[in-house]
C-alpha cells in the first residue's frame, strides 16, 4: 500500500514541475488572440478578395487599417475656436504621420467633395478619415491615434472596424478575469456546502486549476508554432467548461471515495475503489464531451473550429483528475472531508424518484407533458440574428461612443461604408473604361438603400455634370444660338443693303469729258509757235497802218518766248490733271459696274445666309431636345479634362497606382451590420458583376471590402458550417454513447432529450434577453456555442444515469425499476453538477459581453431543462421500449 502513495507522491511532483514549466513557457495570450484569433473567412470568398486588392492598391496604403476621427460638439454646431483647434490637431497628424504611422489623411475641409461628406448636415461633428499600417497592433494604434486627437472644446473619439473589433477582444479578455474569479468563488461555496468542508473544494479547485494552466500553456504554445484554431472565446470557454465538468466530476469521484471509506476501507484500498467505480464514469463522460468538442476540429469556420481547444483541455483534466486526485485522496482518507463526521454517501433523490416512476406508469402522458412543457418555447423562436458585433461592446467604450456618433449625425453606414473594387487586365483611365465606371456607380447611386455611390468620376458622390453630354450640349446651344442671332443681324443687313452706281456713273463721265477738255486745252496750247505768233501780230499791226519796228518785234519776241515757256509748264501740268481725270471716270464707271455686280452677288449671299440660319436653328433645336433626353446622361470626359490637375486628384483616389483597379465606395442608409444592409451588400456583387456584361470591363474581378462585407461572408459560412459542424458533433457523441450504452436507441433517447432542451433553451433565452437586456435577437454565434456546451456537457447527466442503469444488479428488477433505482441515486448528483456547472456559466454574465452573457443565459436554462426532463424522458422511453421485461445490462 504506501507504494501507492509513493507512486501517486511522484505523480504529484511531476504534475508539479509540468505547472511550473507551463506558466515559464505560457506565451503572451492577449498579444496571440490579438495577431491570430480574429475570425478567418476563406480567401476565396469576396470580403477576402476584396482585402487581398486593397493590399496592392498603391499609392502608399496597401496593407492598411482604416481608422475614423470623430470631431463632436454636442447639440452645437461647431464655431470658429473650436475650428481652429480641429484644423491644429488634423495638422499635427500631417505634421506627424511618420510617427502615427498614417499612410494617408482625408479630411474634412481638403476639397467641396470631402466637406459634403465628412462634414454632418447639422455642423455639429466633423470626420477625417486615417489609413494607418498595420505594422503595429490595432491595439497600439488605438491607443496612440486617441491621445494625439485629444481636441480642446470638443469630444473626440477613435473608430473602425479594426478598432472595434479589438475593444471587443479587450473587453472578452476583461470579461474572462472577472468570470475566473467568480466562477473560483462560486465553486469553492458550492463545493464547501455540499461536502460540509473547506478542505474538498480547495483540492478540487487545485485539480481543476492544474488542468487549466497546463492545457492553456498546450493550447497557446500550439497556436504559437502551429497556427492552432484560436478565438476570442477559446480561452474563457476553456475556463467554465473545465471549472465546471471539473467540479462536476470531482463531485461524483469524491462521493464514491467518501461511498467507500463509510464501508470501512483505508484509503487506499477507497482510493482504487472509487477510481474504478466513479473513475469509469467520469471517463466514459469524459470521452464524450472531449469526442465533441475534438469534432470541431473538422469545422470550416475559424470561430467553430477554435472550440476544439476545449477538447485538449478535457483531455488534460481527465488525466489530472485521475492521476492527482489519487494522491490526495490516498494520503488524506477521511481529512479530506474536515471536519465533517458523515461518511454516508449520497441518498436517494426523492424528486427523481417519483418522477421517473410517474414516467414509468404513464409513459405517453409523461412524453406529452415534457412536449407541451418545451415545445412552445421551440416553436417560438425564429433563427433571426444579430450580426452586429458592436453590440457586444458597451455603450461607454469610447470606439463604441464614436461610431454612435457618427450614426447619430451621418447615415449609419457612414461609419462603416463598403467598397465595390473592379479589377481589370488593363488600365482604366481611359474615357472608354471611366465611361463605364461612371455608369456603374450612377446605378448604384440611384438605389434604394444607398446614400452615396463615390467613384475615379464621382468622387463627391455626385454627378459632376461638366463631365456629362447634357452640360456639354447646353453650353454647345448656348453658343449656337448667339452664332444664330449674329447671323440673323447679318442677313438682315444685307437684305436691306442696295447700290446706287447713277451717281458714280455721272461723276466717271464728268471726269471724261474734263479730261477731254483739258486735252483739247493742252493741244491748242501747244499747237502755234512763237515765230508765228510774231508774224501774224506784224501783219495785223501793218494793216493798221502801225507795224512794229524790229526793236519791238525782238521785244515781243523775247516776252511771247517767255510766256510760252511758263505755258508749256502749264500745259504739261495740265496734261497730267487730264490724264489722271481720265483714269478717275475710268475708274468710277468700273466702280459703278462693280457695285453692280456685287448688289446682285450679296442677293444671292443673303439665301444662303436664310438657308444657313434656318439650318442652324433647326440644328440647335436638336441639341437642346437631345440636351433634355435620357441620351444626354452620358459620360463624356474630354482628353484636355482627363490629363487635368485636377481630375488626378480623383485618379489618385479612387484608381489604384497601376490603374488596373477601381474602387466605388458606397455609403448605406442601413447599420452596416443589419441584415438589410448584407442583404443588399450581397446583390451589389452580382448587380455589378451583370452591368459590366459586354463592356470593355466584362473580364473584371468584382469584390466587395468592409465591415458589411466581412459580416455577410462570416453570415454565409457560420450557417453554412453550423449544420455541418453538428451533424459531425452529433455523429462522433452518438458513436461514443452506443459503446458506453451498448445500445443503438438508448443514444437516441439521450440525443433526442438534449436537441428538444436545446431549442427550448434559446426560445427561452431570446425572451429573457428582450425583456432583461433590451436585445430582442440573439447574437449570431450564440445559438452555435450554446448548442455545443449544451449536447457536449449535457451529454455527461444522460450518462451519469445510464451508467448507475447498468450498475444496479437486482436479477429480478425490471428495466422500469432499474431506471427508477439509477434516477433516485444519481438525481442528486446530476442536480448538483447542474446547478456547479449553471453557476459556472453564470460566472460569464458579468463579463458584460453579449454573446457570453445569452451563452449563459441557454446553457443555463438548458440544465434547468434537462434537470426536469430528463427523469420523464428517459424512463418512459425505457418503460415504452422494454416494457415489463428482464433485467438489462
Amino acid at each position: 500500500m504506501p507504494n501507492f502513495i509513493k507512486k501517486y507522491s511522484g505523480v504529484a511532483i511531476a504534475w508539479l514541475v509540468v505547472v511550473i514549466l507551463s506558466i515559464i513557457y505560457l506565451p503572451n495570450m492577449s498579444t496571440l488572440v490579438s495577431q491570430k484569433g480574429q475570425t478567418k473567412i476563406p480567401s476565396n470568398m469576396q470580403s477576402q478578395v476584396a482585402q487581398s486588392i486593397q493590399k496592392g492598391w498603391g499609392h502608399n496604403i496597401s496593407n492598411t487599417t482604416e481608422a475614423v476621427v470623430v470631431f463632436n460638439t454636442g447639440n452645437k454646431a461647431i464655431d470658429s475656436t473650436q475650428q481652429n483647434n480641429i484644423n491644429s490637431t488634423i495638422q499635427k497628424l500631417r505634421d506627424n504621420q511618420n510617427k502615427y504611422g498614417i499612410k494617408g489623411i482625408t479630411a474634412p475641409f481638403d476639397n467641396a467633395a470631402t466637406q459634403k461628406q465628412l462634414v454632418s448636415k447639422d455642423k455639429t461633428t466633423e470626420l477625417v478619415q486615417l489609413n494607418v499600417t498595420k505594422d503595429r497592433s490595432i491595439q497600439s494604434i488605438n491607443q496612440q491615434l486617441t491621445n494625439s486627437v485629444s481636441t480642446e472644446g470638443v469630444y473626440t473619439y477613435v473608430t473602425g472596424g479594426d478598432i472595434l473589433n479589438d475593444d471587443f477582444r479587450v473587453s472578452t479578455e476583461n470579461g474572462i478575469k472577472k468570470t475566473e474569479v467568480i466562477a473560483a468563488i462560486f465553486i469553492l461555496i458550492v463545493l464547501i456546502l455540499v461536502f460540509r468542508s473547506p478542505v474538498v473544494p480547495l483540492i478540487s479547485l487545485l485539480t481543476v486549476g492544474v488542468s487549466l494552466i497546463v492545457s492553456l500553456s498546450i493550447v497557446m504554445n500550439l497556436v504559437s508554432a502551429f497556427n492552432f484554431p484560436l478565438s476570442n472565446f477559446t480561452r474563457v470557454f476553456l475556463v467554465v467548461v473545465l471549472f465546471g465538468i471539473g467540479t462536476d466530476y470531482n463531485i461524483l469521484l469524491y462521493n464514491q471515495f467518501k461511498e467507500e471509506l463509510s464501508e470501512g476501507k483505508d484509503n487506499v484500498t477507497a482510493t482504487i475503489h472509487a477510481r474504478k467505480v466513479a473513475g469509469k464514469t467520469i471517463l466514459f463522460s469524459g470521452l464524450s464531451v472531449l469526442i465533441g468538442f475534438a469534432t470541431l476540429g473538422l469545422a470550416n469556420f475559424s470561430i467553430y473550429r477554435s472550440a476544439v481547444g476545449v477538447a485538449v483541455g478535457v483531455a488534460v483534466l481527465l488525466l489530472v483528475l485521475t492521476t492527482l486526485n489519487p494522491f490526495f485522496m490516498s494520503l488524506l482518507g477521511k481529512k479530506i472531508f474536515w471536519p465533517s463526521k458523515n461518511f454516508n454517501g449520497e441518498g436517494q433523490n426523492k424528486v427523481w424518484q417519483w418522477i421517473s416512476k410517474v414516467s414509468t406508469k404513464q409513459p405517453i402522458v409523461a412524453l406529452v407533458i415534457a412536449l407541451i412543457v418545451t415545445v412552445p418555447f421551440m416553436v417560438s423562436y425564429h433563427n433571426n440574428l444579430n450580426y452586429d458585433d458592436t453590440v457586444e461592446l458597451h455603450n461607454d467604450v469610447p470606439s463604441k461612443q464614436g461610431l454612435l456618433v457618427v450614426q447619430g449625425h451621418f447615415s449609419k453606414g457612414t461609419a462603416e461604408p463598403s467598397t465595390i473594387y473592379i479589377k481589370s487586365n488593363h488600365r482604366l483611365d481611359n474615357e472608354k473604361d471611366l465611361n463605364e465606371i461612371d455608369r456603374v456607380t450612377t446605378q448604384l447611386s440611384n438605389q434604394k438603400g444607398i446614400k452615396t455611390a463615390a467613384s475615379v468620376t464621382q468622387p463627391s458622390g455626385m454627378p459632376v455634370d461638366q463631365l456629362y453630354v447634357s452640360d456639354q450640349l447646353g453650353d454647345l446651344t448656348s453658343k449656337m444660338g448667339k452664332a444664330k442671332n449674329g447671323l440673323n443681324k447679318i442677313n438682315k443687313a444685307a437684305t436691306s443693303s442696295s447700290f446706287d452706281t447713277s451717281a458714280l456713273e455721272g461723276i466717271g463721265q464728268s471726269a471724261q469729258s474734263i479730261a477731254s477738255s483739258l486735252q483739247s486745252m493742252q493741244a491748242a496750247s501747244s499747237g502755234q509757235s512763237v515765230g508765228t505768233t510774231v508774224k501774224a501780230l506784224q501783219k495785223q499791226m501793218a494793216a493798221v497802218k502801225q507795224p512794229l519796228s524790229n526793236a519791238q518785234v525782238r521785244i515781243l519776241t523775247m516776252a511771247l518766248q517767255q510766256q510760252a515757256s511758263q505755258q508749256q509748264s502749264a500745259v504739261s501740268g495740265l496734261q497730267g490733271i487730264a490724264s489722271d481725270t481720265q483714269s478717275i471716270g475710268n475708274d468710277t464707271k468700273t466702280l459703278a459696274k462693280q457695285l453692280k455686280a456685287m448688289e446682285a452677288k450679296l442677293k444671292k449671299a443673303n439665301k444662303g445666309l436664310k438657308q444657313i440660319g434656318n439650318g442652324m436653328g433647326q440644328s440647335n433645336e436638336y441639341l437642346k431636345a437631345l440636351g433634355k433626353s435620357q441620351a444626354a446622361d452620358t459620360f463624356y470626359i474630354p482628353n484636355k479634362v482627363l490629363k487635368s490637375e485636377t481630375f488626378n486628384e480623383s485618379v489618385n483616389t479612387y484608381l489604384s497606382e497601376d490603374k488596373k483597379t477601381a474602387k466605388i465606395t458606397v455609403v448605406l442608409n442601413n447599420n452596416p451590420s443589419s441584415e438589410a444592409a448584407m442583404n443588399q451588400v450581397n446583390d451589389l456583387q452580382s448587380q455589378v458583376q451583370h452591368n459590366l456584361k459586354g463592356t470593355s470591363l466584362s473580364s473584371s474581378t468584382v469584390a466587395i471590402g468592409g465591415q458589411t462585407a466581412n459580416i455577410s461572408d462570416t453570415r454565409k459560412i457560420a450557417s453554412s458550417d453550423f449544420i455541418r459542424t453538428a451533424i459531425i458533433m452529433i455523429v462522433g457523441i452518438t458513436l461514443a454513447l452506443i459503446v458506453i450504452t451498448r445500445s443503438i436507441l438508448q443514444p437516441m433517447y439521450i440525443l433526442g432529450t438534449l436537441l428538444f432542451a436545446y431549442v427550448a433553451s434559446l426560445g427561452i433565452t431570446k425572451m429573457i434577453s428582450g425583456a432583461f437586456l433590451g436585445q430582442n435577437l440573439l447574437t449570431w454565434n450564440t445559438p452555435f456555442f450554446t448548442f455545443v456546451m449544451l449536447i457536449a456537457l449535457g451529454v455527461d447527466y444522460s450518462i451519469f444515469l445510464m451508467m448507475k442503469y447498468r450498475e444496479y444488479h437486482n436479477v429480478d428488477a425490471s428495466p422500469a425499476q432499474q431506471i427508477i433505482h439509477a434516477c433516485s441515486v444519481i438525481g442528486t448528483v446530476v442536480i448538483s453538477a447542474a446547478v456547479i456547472l449553471g453557476g459556472t456559466f453564470a460566472a460569464l454574465m458579468p463579463s458584460g459581453v453579449l454573446t457570453l452573457i445569452q451563452v449563459a443565459l441557454g446553457v443555463i436554462v438548458g440544465l434547468i431543462i434537462l434537470v426536469i426532463i430528463i427523469p420523464i424522458t428517459i424512463p418512459s422511453l425505457i418503460q415504452l421500449t422494454y416494457g415489463e421485461g428482464k433485467h438489462t445490462k
